[in-house]
C-alpha cells in the first residue's frame, strides 16, 4: 500500500491526495515491487529501502544522498510473524517529502494519528515529532498494560502457580524486546532532532527534550519492571524450595516411622522359633503395640526436632 498525503496550515486535517506534491506525507506499508520502485525514483536509498524491510533492523539515523535522512526505529506489538514484539519502520525525509515505510500494516497507530494531529505535513520536523510521539505513546500503553496484568499476577506469591511463571517470562521476553528498541532509538533520536540532520526552530527545542524524557522514562519504567519480574521469579523459587524441603522432612519422617512396623512384621513373619508364645492369640496385638508404640516416638521425636 502507498497513499499521498498532504495538510497544510489552512486545511490542517490531513488527507489522501491523487498526485504527489510538495509537503507531502508518503505513507508505504508491505510495499509491492512496483511501490519499491516508485520509491526508489523519488531518490531513496536502496540498501536503506531493504534494511526497512528487514524484520531485524536495529534503530540507527544516517544521512544519505541527494539531501535524504533516515530514521529507522520499531514499533510494538505487531502481528510480525518474525518477530513477536517489535517490527521496523523508516522515516525519509528530504527537503519536499516525509516517506513512511514499514513491512506492516500501521492502521491501529496511523488512523488515530491522522484523525487526531493538528501538525501541517508541510512542516516536516514538527510532523517527525508528532510521529516520534505517537509511537512512545504506544509504548507507554505496553508497558502500562504489561504493569498492571504483572501486579494482577504476583498480589500473592504464596498463592503463584506454573501457569503464572510462565506468564511473566512472557512479560519479561516483551519488555527485553522493548529495551532493545527503546535504547538504540533513545540515541538515534537524540542524533536526529540534535539539529545536525533536520532543520529546528526554537520553538521545537522543547517537544525535543520532552520526547528525549518520555523515552528515557520508558527505558527505566522497562528496568524497573524487569526487576519486579526478576524478584518475583526468585521469591516464587524460594517459596517452592521451602515447600519442597518440607515435604522432603515429612516424607522422611513417614519412611523411618513406616521401617520400624515393617522391620517387626518381617521378624515375627520368619519360619524360625521366636522368644515367647508365638501360639498366643495376643502375640500379634502385641507386635502391632510394640510398632505404634515406637513408630510415634520416632514421629515425636523428628518434630521436636524438626
Amino acid at each position: 500500500m502507498l497513499v499521498y498525503l498532504r495538510s497544510n496550515n489552512y486545511r490542517p486535517a490531513i488527507k489522501p491526495r491523487a498526485t504527489l506534491s510538495p509537503g507531502s506525507w508518503i505513507r508505504c506499508e508491505r510495499p509491492s515491487e512496483n511501490e519499491k520502485q516508485e520509491l526508489l525514483a523519488l531518490g531513496i536509498d536502496e540498501d536503506v529501502l531493504y534494511d526497512a524491510l528487514d524484520p531485524h533492523e536495529v534503530p540507527r539515523v544516517e544521512s544519505g544522498e541527494d539531501g535524504w535522512t533516515y530514521f529507522i526505529t520499531r514499533l510494538p506489538d505487531t502481528d510480525d510473524q518474525f518477530n513477536d514484539f517489535t517490527t521496523p519502520i523508516l522515516f525519509a525525509l528530504n527537503r519536499e517529502y516525509l516517506v513512511t515505510i514499514s513491512r506492516d500494516s500501521l492502521t491501529r497507530l496511523w488512523q488515530p494519528f491522522i484523525d487526531r494531529t493538528k501538525t501541517p505535513t508541510t512542516q516536516q520536523s514538527k510532523l517527525l515529532m508528532a510521529m516520534i510521539e505517537a509511537i512512545i505513546n504506544q509504548y507507554q500503553h505496553r508497558v502500562a498494560a504489561i504493569n498492571r496484568l504483572t501486579r494482577a499476577a504476583t498480589s500473592d506469591v504464596n498463592n503463584l502457580r506454573s501457569k503464572d511463571i510462565a506468564t511473566l517470562t512472557e512479560y519479561e521476553r516483551k519488555l527485553n524486546d522493548f529495551l532493545d528498541a527503546l535504547i538504540p532509538t533513545n540515541t538515534a533520536t537524540e542524533k536526529l532532532l540534535s539539529g545536525k540532520f533536520i532543520r529546528l526552530y526554537d520553538d521545537d527545542r522543547d517537544q525535543v527534550e520532552d520526547l528525549s524524557i518520555d523515552l528515557e522514562q520508558l527505558i527505566a519504567r522497562c528496568k524497573s519492571l524487569l526487576r519486579s519480574i526478576t524478584n518475583v521469579r526468585d521469591s516464587y523459587r524460594a517459596v517452592m524450595d521451602t515447600r519442597l524441603n518440607e515435604t522432603i522432612q515429612l516424607l522422611t519422617v513417614i519412611t523411618l516411622a513406616l521401617a520400624i512396623p515393617t522391620m517387626l512384621a518381617g521378624l515375627f513373619g520368619m519360619n524360625v522359633a521366636i522368644p515367647g508364645n508365638e501360639n498366643s492369640p495376643l502375640a500379634f496385638w502385641g507386635v502391632v503395640a510394640v510398632s505404634v508404640v515406637l513408630s510415634l516416638s520416632f514421629v515425636v521425636y523428628f518434630m521436636r526436632r524438626r
